[in-house]
């Protein structure tokens, strides 16, 4: 029962949609069927929902304790009461949707030709929407009322003026934006999976655009300038462009963390690709993490991702911005799930101390922490290898170097990011070989690297062979 498309569903309930629900069950108009309302007793007095809480002898016993267990009877009163509980949700989100209530009255008067009041509902329903942002949503909304304004009209004067500019302006609007943000998030697919999709009719969205002026509506701007962040990143206008949206305080939370991911997107992209503006690139992104800290946009229920914890540590490397990194780690390490908080921690301070030479101290919090994270595991691994590499203890890398080739060969979970790491070992070893050698090897080694197009650490790893040449 506890793996039951019931209990999926009534996993999804929050705490006013229970109370609201245990009235629901109450009510004779909703549910005839006492024993679905014991059933929802028995599971909402459960202190954990799991497989041992919820076996089905032991439901079957808790609501007929004196009947032989029957596991088809059982099955049908879960059907039932999922039935009764998918009414409830689609209640329960009806209510919650002020406009779609207005239009729902507004049509149930318009098919009765009761005209008064169906005016009177569609007024209703237009403040409501005027509330609403400004997404496809809302176009689709205006689109309904614009087409119920229209049916009402007809019935009552064919001869007057009618609201047509209005109803195909909205649908065109709609279904320009619903593109838009597809196609952005197709030429993400296909970045990363190599898959290729037909937007049916974006060229002439992305022209209609160019030609026209829709800046009074931002939120259409903002995904066909997003579009073009990855279409085009040469043109570093739309990026620019998307910045500015981040400071319009029209625009809702929702859609201002969109932009924030879209730009931060871009600006990594850029900064990865080896260009001469590496640096340029990510001091970019480091303001825009500070604009999603100080804004909370990079919050979700007062959760910060470990993910982007950890893209802002390495943004303050690069830039060398070390005391501004230790403070972010003293003061976002406790908005990191539980589970990450330490562990990140450690890492992460390392990381830092590495950076600034304190080779000792790294050491210590790269070998105390224990990591469950593979990726976090791999990270340390990293760290470990660029401090021994350092602190040249030549035989204790060499073995480590071997050690952490068997375990990528092992991690299935890191996917594409495996070669990078492999690579990395294979120019270290070559790195320790070309300590006594010519000068020229270290430029054949300098060249192998910027060749190599899947490499993890290769700013560090040109770092190095740079002080190769200065041992000279």
């Amino acid at each position: 029962m506890n793996s039951s498309k019931l209990l999926e569903l009534y996993r999804t309930l929050h705490k006013a949609e229970h109370r609201a629900f245990k009235q629901w069950l109450h009510s004779p108009l909703h549910n005839e069927h006492k024993e679905v309302q014991a059933l929802f007793d028995f599971i909402s007095s459960r202190y954990k929902l799991n497989k041992t809480t919820l076996a089905k002898e032991r439901v079957w016993k808790h609501l007929y304790p004196n009947q032989l267990y029957d596991d088809l009877r059982l099955r049908h009163l879960m059907s039932i009461s999922l039935d009764v509980l998918k009414e409830f949700v689609r209640y329960f989100s009806l209510k919650k949707d002020s406009f779609q209530q207005e239009i729902t009255l507004a049509k149930r008067y318009t098919d009765k030709k009761i005209n008064k009041p169906a005016h009177q509902q569609l007024k209703k329903a237009a403040r409501t929407l005027d509330e609403l942002p400004w997404d496809e949503d809302y176009y689709y909304r205006k689109y309904e009322l614009e087409r119920l304004s229209f049916d009402l009209e007809g019935t009552e004067n064919r001869t007057r003026s009618t609201n047509i500019t209005e109803i195909t302006t909205n649908t065109r609007l709609f279904f320009m934006l619903s593109t838009l943000r597809y196609a952005y998030t197709a030429l993400t697919h296909q970045n990363l999976l190599k898959t290729d999709y037909e937007i049916p009719l974006l060229e002439g969205i992305l022209f209609e655009i160019s030609m026209n002026d829709y800046s009074k509506h931002p939120i259409l701007m903002i995904y066909y300038h997003a579009y073009f962040t990855l279409k085009t990143p040469e043109d570093e206008s739309h990026f620019s462009k998307l910045k500015s949206y981040l400071q319009d305080k029209n625009i809702r939370r929702k859609d201002q963390r969109s932009i924030l991911l879209i730009t931060l997107n871009y600006t990594i992209k850029q900064a990865n690709t080896g260009s001469e503006m590496r640096n340029s690139y990510m001091r970019d992104a480091l303001e825009l993490y500070q604009i999603g800290l100080e804004n909370r946009l990079l919050m979700e229920d007062n959760i910060l991702s470990h993910f982007a914890y950890k893209n802002i540590v390495s943004a303050t490397l690069v830039l060398e911005e070390y005391d501004w990194g230790e403070q972010f780690i003293e003061t976002y390490t406790k908005y990191l799930m539980p589970t990450h908080q330490t562990n990140y921690a450690h890492y992460n301070r390392a990381r830092i101390l590495l950076a600034r030479g304190e080779l000792d101290a790294a050491m210590s919090l790269l070998i105390e922490a224990e990591y469950s994270d593979p990726l976090l595991l791999v990270g340390a691994k990293v760290e470990l290898l660029k401090l021994y590499y350092q602190r040249e203890y030549w035989a204790i890398l060499e073995a480590f170097l071997e050690s952490f080739r068997v375990f990528l060969n092992r991690q299935k979970a890191l996917s594409y990011h495996k070669e990078h790491y492999v690579n990395l070992i294979v120019f270290v070893k070559k790195m320790v070989v070309i300590q006594m050698s010519l000068e020229t090897k270290t430029e054949l080694l300098k060249n192998g690297i910027d060749d190599c197009q899947k490499l993890a650490q290769r700013a560090w790893l040109l770092k190095q062979v740079e002080l190769l040449k200065g041992s000279y």
